[in-house]
């Protein structure tokens, strides 16, 4: 279904408040777009934050090219969003998340069968036939590239050549693409698949997920605010008392190679990361985050709980993190794009 412009950005803007809403991104880690024509799409922009973008925020853009109409950028994963138009003409709705459960399973840059016997996955243990009607046959993985770039849409490219009857896609170390034809096949899409990627982490990791929610304490201190987090997955990293790699990008972007893990009395330590701010793990004792603001610090620990979750299943299976080239290319790029963000006064992001 093709939209007219002032109805595809109601509907767009829409979609972005859903994202908020729904647990599937934090902040503006994720974007959606939606065709226009066979020419065009509408996608979300860089950098501002959902819950005040306007119809006039939304960048119209051009498939063929990926040139845009007026002064603000869209998002940087623009490409991604115009292969999925090329090479897919069914496809008029695009949702990228990074939501946890999808995003954890990435790194072990697998395609998932919903149709047939994969190692120790059964296809009726992991999915409904509800489900696989909704998904397709198959969840594939796109290979690793670095966020926003060429190769990293040229990967999904591929993925979506070898699997034209896909509606997800898990991109490794990075998060989610899920398509439909319209607005609630593609956000149907997105929910179904981290219910099943959830059942598929609890097979290969041979745990439950967790039900609790976990608790923090946190509060303004002198400079910023800080967090005292002790969320199911961080609590299960704390307890090894080994400092935990980035095995997502988006925990690359913020933390850098690795998130240290100290004594809760290491006043060394604390005063390091009162004074440079950041997050450290407390030994048996999750983590404590500090932030410039609340908002901050709440986006970089919910980063940091995917994070250790994708590290319980990699660590599990004996798969590397965010090799340390890539993992100081994406915090370089994140710092130099978020002072600038800041400057112009707008939120990050990250893809």
């Amino acid at each position: 279904m093709i939209y007219q412009k002032a109805h595809a950005e109601q509907i767009l803007l829409k979609a972005c408040k859903e994202l908020m809403d729904s647990g599937l991104i934090a902040r503006t880690w994720g974007n959606v777009s939606i065709r226009l024509s066979k020419d065009l799409f509408l996608i979300t922009p860089s950098g501002r934050a959902y819950e005040t973008l306007t119809a006039s925020d939304l960048v119209t853009v051009k498939i063929s090219d990926l040139s845009y109409e007026g002064d603000i950028k869209p998002s940087s994963e623009k490409e991604i969003h115009a292969s999925v138009y090329k090479l897919r003409r069914d496809a008029d709705f695009v949702v990228h998340t990074h939501q946890p459960n999808a995003s954890a399973l990435s790194v072990l840059g697998e395609d998932f069968s919903l149709t047939e016997t994969n190692g120790n996955l059964r296809a009726e243990r992991i999915v409904t036939a509800d489900e696989r009607q909704i998904l397709g046959t198959i969840i594939p993985t796109a290979k690793y590239g670095l966020s926003s770039t060429k190769p990293l849409a040229a990967n999904v490219r591929r993925a979506i050549r070898r699997n034209p009857e896909a509606n997800t896609f898990l991109m490794k170390n990075h998060g989610a693409l899920c398509i439909g034809s319209d607005y609630e096949e593609a956000f149907k899409a997105a929910y179904t698949l981290e219910k099943v990627c959830g059942r598929i982490f609890e097979i290969r990791c041979g745990c439950k997920m967790p039900t609790e929610s976990g608790e923090s304490i946190e509060g303004d201190i002198d400079k910023g605010y800080m967090m005292h987090v002790r969320t199911p997955y961080i609590m299960r990293m704390s307890r090894r008392g080994k400092s935990v790699k980035a095995y997502l990008d988006d925990q690359a972007q913020i933390g850098g190679r690795s998130t240290k893990c100290i004594e809760p009395g290491d006043k060394k330590a604390l005063r390091e990361l009162a004074g440079e701010g950041g997050a450290v793990l407390l030994k048996n004792d999750g983590a404590l985050i500090i932030a410039e603001s609340k908002d901050e610090a709440e986006a970089a620990a919910i980063v940091l709980e995917k994070n250790c979750q994708a590290a319980m299943i990699a660590l599990k299976k004996g798969i590397k993190p965010v090799d340390n080239a890539s993992a100081d290319l994406e915090h370089l790029f994140y710092v130099n794009k978020y002072s600038k963000r800041k400057d112009e006064g707008h939120a990050e992001e990250t893809d």
